[in-house]
């Protein structure tokens, strides 16, 4: 059986809670902010139920009977807990880690240079990032979010929340010591990844089968490879945007590669501030 079957309405035990500490029904009021009026009414209610008188009003102040005394007791306790417990669950919640799950390049160039600054803004919250490309259920996997790249004509499941970041072009990258000649004809990164880059590459008319084949264990290692001559890869204007500038890698000359786009994607339901701050940060610096 319910135990608020039996308990009074919790307006009206808030109300003489109020009344009680601050011995002013005009008080309780503006602590509750409500009429005095509405508070004396709901103490008044709270006394009927009760079949007791809980409260003496003597002028402009309001004295307690002896059960008004044991009951204001009683609530102090229980509001006390509850009080208690809400901002232990508040605490433990502001210290867990932010759990991030992302790509391996979208962390390693865009973000992680980058996490100082939301430090700055949001002392206290710690990031852990998880680079993947796999596609993760954020809830059943314990993730508060994802970053990923979604291709044109996306649409949203109905359990997540998608906030687009950043529309940004395919591009093929190389050296500049591999540059000048038939893209074609060059060497090609071949990572854990790649099966991503082969459906980019088909959309161009590429045959990514036909290419020569540079395999690279680990797609951490790939930006690496590429910067160092080793063979030409594909990637997103957003991750190989620095080294463009920085001139350690140029744009090759291959047309008809897609547009996409850069997304949060967090799970719908109540979520703690600190999700909210960081996929706002991202908005910011992409």
């Amino acid at each position: 059986m319910s135990r608020w079957r039996n308990l009074p309405s919790l307006s009206s035990l808030r109300a003489f809670d109020a009344t009680a500490r601050s011995g002013s029904f005009a008080e309780a009021g503006r602590v509750l902010n409500v009429t005095h009026a509405a508070v004396t009414q709901q103490v008044r209610a709270l006394e009927a139920e009760l079949g007791l008188q809980l409260v003496c009003r003597t002028g402009r102040t309001v004295s307690l009977t002896e059960p008004g005394e044991a009951l204001a007791r009683s609530l102090a306790d229980g509001f006390g807990a509850i009080a208690t417990g809400i901002e232990t669950l508040r605490r433990v919640e502001a210290r867990r880690v932010l759990r991030v799950a992302t790509t391996t390049f979208i962390a390693e160039t865009h973000i992680m240079p980058r996490l100082p600054d939301f430090w700055a803004r949001h002392p206290g919250v710690e990031v852990a990032m998880t680079p993947s490309p796999a596609t993760v259920d954020l809830l059943q996997e314990g993730f508060d979010l994802a970053i990923r790249v979604l291709e044109c004509g996306w649409t949203a499941p109905p359990d997540v929340e998608i906030r687009p970041l950043a529309e940004t072009p395919i591009l093929a990258a190389c050296a500049p010591s591999l540059a000048g000649g038939d893209p074609l004809a060059l060497p090609w990164l071949d990572g854990p990844e790649s099966a991503w880059d082969k459906e980019q590459l088909r959309k161009a008319g590429i045959d990514p089968d036909g290419l020569k084949k540079v395999q690279l264990g680990s797609a951490h290692l790939e930006m690496s490879a590429a910067r160092q001559g080793l063979g030409a890869m594909l990637a997103t204007e957003i991750i190989c945007r620095t080294d463009l500038e920085a001139g350690r890698l140029v744009v090759l000359p291959i047309s008809g590669l897609p547009v996409v786009t850069y997304a949060v994607v967090l799970p719908k339901g109540p979520r703690r501030a600190a999700v909210d701050q960081f996929a706002d940060w991202l908005a910011s610096i992409f």
